[in-house]
């Protein structure tokens, strides 16, 4: 357990701090999560930090990504958006109290005099650290005389340890001897990582920084920075890493690993901050439920509980708890996502003019209708306009397999040529007496389902023929595949006039396909 420091009693403010250098990461976003849950568990501050100071690689695109993902995961900071390239003169304040207290200082060792005593350390077998003392203070001065370049370097401790207690890995101690004096800016005054960072958590008021396990070799670094400008350092708790499935760093290879891809997969924002919470973490309870409303997070969330181990990232789960949150989340909203992704794929949908192919119900009945058939079928809204695209666009083709089964030979085409014929009359039948505002009563819809789906059967048992020798062809005709939610809800979707041009389609196509195959071959058509 960490002892007590004076950060420990301060109000908790934590950061997130990422560079605007590519996509948000689904392990930067772990990252600003834990912080977040932490934050509002505690009564915290959450903050964030862009650490744009990389001129070369930052970009303003990849920040307002960074941030709009943020916001779509729900992580927003408690005060305005800190921007580290606009902190330069504070940068430069702390640089000159380290040079003036004799903790930092310019050095003027030239690159082939590092690569020197790089080269001999190696050979000798020891780490290399650069001292001050490694390069003569008359050559130092001759060069400074000169105008030449320098870096400032600060004066790490000789001798002893720098050591932190750290929230995960526990007791954490590095010699100092092998850190040695490190450079904090570059020839043309520009601050390091190591130093703005140290400067913007001290600027900032953090207690606590929560970060990848990849930063535990800076700690002890910062830690020496923070004590020499009189500072005591701010509690640490590293994360492990995320893995893929094969063990290694979670990468492109293992697929989607960018926030904003996700979003484009139709990932749900509440069901990837539950899945990201998992990763590594776990309430105290032997057994949970893993899907756990955002309430439940902030109420069981400490960061003793993150595991050491690399977290492994389960694509196929995050589907799993994706498809839970789909089904749990009010049909209002899951219906807006999802027109809105129908929309791009068939603009028409949502223009005042549209029709649905049954007439009997309106545009907002028609598309809630054939939502509410996907919604337990579907795990991502992707998969949403998949589903019901041959509520839209009518078979391009048929499974073959089903083909060969239910349409082989004349005696079953012409069975489904019957049967269309009999759907026809009872759908003229069933409407008959129809009240159009009850379309869409549950009760009502299943009572139109029912009285079509009577007449099939009772031709069916006089026929000798099983049912789903009946229906799976009609289903076929209407969807191109022999799986799809309840035939008779999808029929009622389709409307009259469509079903039975589709059903009729199927039945001129199984003709010609087997007028063609006898021709071929001379023999009854088995394709």
């Amino acid at each position: 357990m960490p002892l007590m420091t004076e950060t420990m009693t301060k109000k908790t403010r934590v950061r997130f701090a990422p560079s605007p250098t590519g996509l948000l990461h689904v392990g930067s976003a772990r990252a600003a999560l834990f912080n977040w849950l932490y934050a509002r568990h505690t009564g915290g501050t959450f903050l964030v930090r862009i650490e744009d100071t990389d001129l070369e690689r930052s970009t303003e695109e990849a920040t307002q990504q960074i941030l709009e993902s943020l916001e779509w995961l729900g992580l927003t900071p408690d005060e305005p958006v800190e921007y580290q390239a606009r902190r330069a003169h504070i940068h430069r304040a702390y640089l000159e109290r380290l040079l003036e207290s004799g903790h930092a200082y310019r050095c003027y060792c030239p690159k082939e005099k590092l690569d020197e005593l790089r080269e001999k350390a190696r050979a000798e077998g020891r780490i290399f650290a650069y001292r001050r003392e490694m390069f003569p203070e008359e050559e130092a001065r001759k060069l400074e005389a000169a105008g030449a370049p320098c870096v400032i370097r600060f004066r790490a401790p000789v001798g002893g340890t720098t050591a932190f207690d750290d929230i995960v890995y526990g007791h954490i101690e590095v010699e100092n001897d092998t850190i040695g004096d490190f450079v904090i800016a570059r020839p043309d005054g520009t601050p390091l990582y190591n130093f703005t960072n140290v400067v913007d958590d001290i600027d900032m008021g953090i207690t606590l920084v929560c970060r990848g396990e990849d930063h535990v070799p800076n700690t002890p670094k910062q830690i020496m920075i923070y004590r020499a400008l009189g500072v005591e350092p701010p509690q640490f708790a590293h994360l492990p890493l995320i893995l893929g499935p094969d063990k290694q760093k979670l990468s492109k290879r293992h697929g989607a690993t960018g926030v904003t891809e996700f979003r484009a997969m139709g990932i749900l924002p509440e069901a990837l901050v539950n899945y990201l919470a998992l990763l590594g973490w776990a309430p105290p309870e032997a057994e949970f439920e893993e899907v756990m409303p955002l309430e439940e997070l902030i109420a069981r969330f400490s960061l003793d509980r993150v595991s050491k181990s690399p977290a492994v990232f389960d694509h196929e789960k995050l589907l799993w708890m994706n498809g839970v949150y789909i089904r749990k989340t009010p049909r209002p909203r899951i219906e807006a996502l999802v027109r809105e992704r129908l929309a791009q794929r068939w603009p028409a949908v949502e223009k005042p003019d549209f029709m649905p192919p049954n007439p009997a119900l309106s545009r907002d009945e028609w598309l809630s209708g054939i939502i509410g058939l996907a919604i337990e079928r579907c795990r991502t809204l992707t998969e949403f306009p998949d589903l019901l695209a041959y509520f839209f666009e009518a078979p391009k083709s048929y499974e073959e397999k089903a083909a060969k089964k239910f349409l082989a030979n004349e005696a079953q085409i012409a069975a489904l040529e019957h049967v269309g014929k009999l759907l026809d009359d009872a759908w003229a039948r069933a409407t008959e007496s129809a009240d159009p505002a009850k379309n869409q009563n549950p009760e009502t819809l299943e009572q139109w389902c029912q009285a079509m789906e009577d007449p099939l059967r009772v031709w069916a048992e006089s026929e000798g023929i099983k049912f789903g020798n009946v229906a799976q062809p009609i289903r076929l005709a209407v969807t191109g595949k022999t799986a799809s939610p309840p035939l008779f809800h999808v029929l009622w979707f389709l409307g009259r006039e469509e079903t039975i041009r589709r059903i009729n389609a199927l039945v001129t196509w199984a003709r010609a396909r087997l007028t063609e195959s006898g021709a071929r071959s001379g023999d009854p058509p088995t394709a």
